[in-house]
């Protein structure tokens, strides 16, 4: 991914590469929330849950 902060860019540059990041983010956040949907159609709501805040420990502890 380009460098935000590079000054060399044109203003449209920037701003494309702006939008594009927040695409991305948005489209990310998405996708999670869609496989969570997925995940609570075959397990319960507290294995869910367990199972995201492992995840989330984990993230902290090597993220």
């Amino acid at each position: 991914m380009p460098d935000h902060h590079d000054d060399r860019r044109s203003p449209l540059s920037r701003l494309a590469a702006q939008e594009e990041a927040l695409y991305l983010r948005r489209s990310s956040t998405r996708f999670l929330e869609c496989a969570i949907h997925l995940c609570v159609t075959h397990m319960t709501l507290g294995e869910v849950a367990d199972l995201l805040e492992q995840e989330a420990r984990q993230l902290r502890q090597h993220g």
